[in-house]
């Protein structure tokens, strides 16, 4: 017996033996499967199965030139509009379809955060990994054979700046991407016919320069602005808007985790193990952190703790509210590097008097301690051609920039998550002699989702200072060299 009979019998004896017949079966049929799968992955268009709340946002079109898509994290809001976008640009409406048509080639933008997201979230969704020089690896909603020509964007490798597809009407349709840190300028020019906002513009000038756009799209009959957002930044005035007081033609539509089939149960108690008490209706519900009562629910004792002497390596820094029509605060924070806790330390509020007095006060607790300010630090004051900031600097306070959140924007709320996170976690205390604070703190509170505007302005110092101390505060060492010459800050250097 051959070799060959030899291992043919030992497979048959073992139960493992096919026949060549057999064989060239099982071969075709994962052939087929495998081209199936690949023609499955290169089409996803043709593919798309919406639930049963994505029908409805797409049908609400046809009534609405304005919707927004308020939604829970993990519910396929992106992936949703990616896929109405596709519609639009291609032209291959299901039969399903009951939303906006457009019976020729479309001109439409695409917005978000950064060219990060843009390139690794709604490109990606949308036609797949760029591999440049024109190409794609097909595995986005567009199917490859309809992108047509593609234009780099300078500045974020691999994301494009245009993108011409093809429509089944003839001709070809055009998609750009823009992010929002380009800003309102990147905005101006031709109509759109449609113009998609993934997650909620910092600039509040961005979504009604895009309404403008899309004015005298489609045809003149006016286009379509669609939003995707989690309200992470909470009740902002678009978001406001269209929850309190929506215009005719202004859509709002909000999206749990309840809605979206392919989150389980048990997906869900892992999600919510994992998010903080305060962030879980906004990640889980899709609505911003709303309610009455305390900004901060926590108690006194959680946040206080006893005075000390601030070691010379724990980094300062002050934040100042200027007062106009309030009092002007002033609150000090020292971040201690080693264990990632921040300290307010000591506060000033007075009412009236001229900014040389509260400069004097500011100076006398520490000359050499920077001090950042709000953005109306930047407004010229009438009779003196001068800014307050440059008032305070002449008086000899060491100001260094007007205050941003980490990302540049300046939203309030995600400021407050990070401090309540931090108090929960004992990594923001407060000295407990410092009266006023928690005179304030104990009435720092919301009315109707937004935060009450009266004696909160130590809170609002506090938030200034507290959010940049580990960015920008200066130990002992540091500062002896700022006082001796040898470094300093130069506001224009700093972007806060």
């Amino acid at each position: 017996m051959t070799e060959k009979a030899t291992k043919k019998a030992v497979r048959k004896k073992d139960g493992l033996s096919l026949s060549e017949d057999q064989k060239n079966k099982a071969e075709k049929i994962a052939e087929a499967i495998r081209v199936v799968k690949l023609h499955k992955a290169q089409n996803r268009l043709q593919y798309w199965e919406p639930y049963g709340w994505q029908k409805k946002f797409y049908k609400a079109g046809t009534d609405n030139k304005q919707r927004m898509l308020m939604a829970a994290n993990r519910v396929g809001k992106t992936a949703s509009q990616a896929a109405e976008v596709a519609f639009h640009l291609t032209g291959l409406y299901p039969d399903w379809w009951e939303g906006i048509r457009f019976t020729r080639p479309t001109k439409i933008w695409c917005l978000g955060v950064s060219g990060e997201q843009l390139r690794d979230v709604i490109v990606k969704e949308l036609m797949g990994i760029y591999l440049g020089e024109g190409k794609f690896d097909g595995s986005g909603l567009i199917p490859q054979n309809k992108i047509f020509q593609v234009t780099p964007a300078m500045g974020t490798p691999r994301l494009p700046r245009d993108v011409a597809v093809h429509h089944t009407a003839g001709n070809t349709s055009l998609v750009s991407f823009k992010s929002y840190t380009q800003g309102q300028h990147v905005l101006m020019g031709s109509s759109q016919d449609y113009i998609w906002i993934d997650e909620e513009p910092t600039d509040p000038t961005i979504y009604p320069q895009c309404l403008t756009r899309t004015a005298t799209g489609n045809d003149g009959k006016g286009g379509y602005l669609v939003g995707t957002l989690t309200p992470e930044n909470g009740m902002t005035e678009l978001v406001s808007q269209f929850m309190d007081k929506p215009n005719k033609g202004q859509y709002l539509q909000n999206v749990t985790w309840n809605d979206a089939p392919h989150i389980t149960d048990e997906t869900k108690a892992q999600l919510l193990e994992a998010i903080p008490e305060y962030q879980r209706d906004m990640r889980s519900k899709g609505i911003p952190v709303l309610g009455e009562g305390m900004v901060f629910p926590i108690a006194e004792e959680v946040v206080k703790c006893e005075p000390f002497e601030i070691p010379a390596h724990y980094k300062k820094l002050a934040a100042v509210d200027f007062g106009i029509t309030h009092p002007t605060t002033c609150v000090w924070t020292a971040y201690n590097p080693d264990n990632d806790t921040i300290y307010v330390y000591d506060c000033y509020k007075k009412e009236g008097e001229v900014p040389a007095v509260h400069a004097t006060v500011i100076k006398s607790r520490g000359k050499d301690i920077p001090v950042i300010y709000p953005h109306d630090g930047d407004n010229t004051e009438k009779g003196s051609g001068k800014t307050l900031a440059e008032m305070y600097t002449e008086a000899g306070v060491l100001m260094i920039g007007r205050f941003t959140n980490p990302d540049g924007t300046n939203y309030v709320e995600p400021a407050l998550m990070e401090m309540l996170e931090r108090f929960r976690t004992g990594r923001l205390q407060v000295f407990s002699n410092l009266v006023p604070w928690f005179e304030e703190f104990r009435r720092y509170h919301r009315k109707k989702g937004k935060i009450h505007k009266e004696f909160d302005d130590l809170m609002d110092a506090t938030r200034y200072s507290a959010i940049s101390v580990t960015r920008f505060g200066q130990n002992m060492a540091e500062r002896n060299q700022l006082t001796n010459g040898q470094s300093g800050y130069q506001s224009n250097e700093y972007s806060f």
